[in-house]
């Protein structure tokens, strides 16, 4: 038998055990809708804790490409030096690369020509072997790098030294051929980037043997992220050997040239200053691998041995290169 509870006014009349039951499901629903909601609150914080500390793929592979973008410019400011044959300052790479490339250059018959020759320039430049130790170039030769300690680097090259022959041009009648040579030599460079300077000696071996001393000065710049470039200024001096070779006219030689109608004069000079001049290079990424090379060469005689020479018909010498190259 249920019974009724007198109630003031304003209170509905029902029996007690439902009054109770009301109480007691509102109190549990209310400690349900407390525990839903603290773990709703607290699953978004867990969420937000392992977001920061885990790495998402997406960083990963960002850091990926910054990584690859960094290896690329290094890569492509290590070959305008390379091409640029200014100090040899070139950055540390990580593995084996390198490029391949043709195109064509613009320069001097010989060397105090007043005629010009265009001929093929075949490029090739791969370093990094043996934790960049040594590189193989078409323009510095095959070099190992004995010395790298903090801004300095040294170590020897061998390489080819170019000759000439009377077909080059008409004011050689007469005279002998001077054929190509290997050659030998030893670098000291100081690297202060993006200044580089550099001591070189080079000994050309076999039957015309001679010496050639240089010191450069070089800066690279990155005009543009897909541009980087190269600015060199040199200075070369001879030994007497070298001077005779490529300016010097013996008696013999002047009869000779004479009588085939190219009127020469003996000359024996001596050791001393032969050239000095500037030198810039480029490299332009057009493609994942393909790129764009560019070299100007602008040389003067200005040693007195060179430029009194009977086969000097033009002091100013310059020389440009063109073409297009892979990059590995």
């Amino acid at each position: 038998m249920t019974y009724c509870i007198p109630s003031r006014a304003g209170r509905s009349h029902l029996p007690s055990s439902v009054r109770f039951g009301l109480r007691h499901s509102v109190c549990l629903f209310a400690l349900l809708w407390c525990a839903g909601a603290s773990a709703q609150q607290a699953q978004p914080s867990q969420e937000t804790v392992s977001s920061q500390d885990t790495p998402s793929s997406r960083d990963i592979q960002s850091e990926e490409e910054i990584s690859i973008v960094k290896q690329r410019q290094t890569q492509l400011s290590s070959e305008a030096l390379s091409i640029s044959d200014t100090p040899d300052a070139e950055p540390h790479v990580d593995g084996i690369s390198g490029v391949a490339g043709l195109g064509a250059m613009v320069s001097p018959a010989y060397d105090g020509s007043k005629k010009t020759k265009t001929s093929p320039y075949p490029y090739v430049d791969v370093h990094g072997f043996f934790n960049d130790r040594m590189y193989l170039s078409s323009v510095r030769g095959i070099g190992v790098n004995l010395l790298d300690w903090e801004s300095f680097r040294g170590g020897f090259a061998l390489n080819y030294a170019g000759g000439r022959t009377s077909k080059d041009d008409p004011h050689l009648n007469g005279l002998p051929d001077i054929s190509g040579a290997a050659q030998v030599g030893g670098f000291l460079t100081y690297s202060l980037k993006p200044f580089a300077l550099e001591m070189r000696v080079r000994r050309r071996l076999g039957s015309s043997a001679c010496t050639q001393i240089e010191l450069g000065a070089s800066v690279a710049a990155a005009p543009m992220p897909r541009f980087h470039l190269s600015l060199g200024a040199g200075l070369a001096w001879a030994d007497a050997s070298f001077q005779k070779t490529f300016f010097g006219v013996t008696a013999a030689q002047a009869d000779q040239a004479t009588a085939q109608g190219n009127p020469l004069t003996p000359y024996t000079p001596k050791a001393g200053l032969t050239t000095a001049g500037v030198t810039a290079a480029g490299v332009y990424q057009i493609g994942k691998h393909w790129g764009l090379l560019g070299r100007l060469e602008l040389q003067d005689l200005i040693g007195s041995q060179a430029k009194h020479s009977p086969l000097t018909q033009r002091t100013f010498q310059p020389a440009v290169a063109f073409g297009a190259a892979y990059q590995f």
